[in-house]
């Protein structure tokens, strides 16, 4: 019952919880509200894993990672226009998501050539030894996936979301200014984000109990990592690993919900 009850407020959930942070500011000083999410980044400097000093590279052909998600639900009886009119919200149990790079590519940006990434999302088979780490329910029944690109400062570009409706994807242009964000769909992509100042060096993130199992489980060490921390100024929270040659956040937390990144395949 409790899982069927969440699937259902999920629909819901996509209209009111997770298409917020598409305005969102982020840190404070003035320049970090223009842009994306690399809102500090200089648009004519390198990639922004580089530019933050994460990584020297960027997305590869045929990479892949699994991020598994749960959902801040608001109860129906709490929303009104949009409009949260109290803070108690429900949290789904967690839901696992493959990710893939799809595409690669180059685009002119403010005079400068930049690589550019396809990656598509789809929900993952998530039976098998850990299977009971995840909610049984599938997400996917109406919308089957949605493919998302965006440049290497993390500007969104377009995306395509494949439906019953648009079996072949419906297409739509995306605001290069915009943090990238669930808005109306089931699939989790309001990440990544980056800051080129504003990181903080931290300890493991404190996870609530589920996805900690779930990281117990598939991520060996993962308490005893290094982080970079940022707090963005709507409020989301983002862990990346130190070192860890990953091209995706370990953590997340947004108003929408939260990831966990528990696999990735270079």
């Amino acid at each position: 019952m409790r899982t069927i009850t969440y699937l259902t407020l999920l629909a819901t959930c996509l209209v009111a919880a997770c298409g917020e942070g598409e305005t969102a500011e982020s840190g404070p000083a003035p320049a970090q509200a223009a842009k994306s999410d690399c809102p500090d980044c200089d648009p004519a400097g390198p990639n922004a894993f580089a530019q933050t000093q994460l990584g020297d590279g960027f997305y590869r052909e045929g990479q892949s990672w699994q991020v598994a998600y749960r959902y801040n639900v608001p109860p129906t009886a709490e929303m009104r226009d949009d409009v949260f009119l109290g803070e108690d919200v429900a949290s789904s149990e967690a839901y696992l998501f493959e990710y893939r790079v799809t595409g690669l590519g180059t685009t002119i940006r403010e005079n400068t050539q930049r690589q550019t990434v396809t990656i598509r999302i789809s929900q993952a088979d998530s039976q098998g030894s850990h299977g009971d780490l995840f909610a049984p329910g599938r997400v996917d029944t109406y919308e089957s996936a949605v493919e998302f690109t965006m440049n290497d400062l993390l500007e969104p570009m377009h995306e395509k979301v494949f439906s019953r409706r648009y079996p072949n994807g419906m297409h739509s242009e995306l605001d290069p200014k915009a943090s990238l964000r669930t808005g109306a769909s089931v699939f989790p992509k309001t990440i990544p984000r980056l800051l080129v100042h504003g990181a903080v060096a931290a300890p493991a993130p404190e996870l609530p109990e589920d996805l900690r199992d779930i990281a117990d489980a598939l991520r060996t060490g993962w308490d005893k990592a290094l982080y970079k921390k940022l707090v963005f100024g709507n409020g989301d929270v983002v862990y990346w690993t130190v070192d860890g040659d990953e091209y995706w956040p370990f953590y997340t937390r947004t108003r929408a919900g939260e990831g966990l990144l528990v696999a990735w395949n270079q």
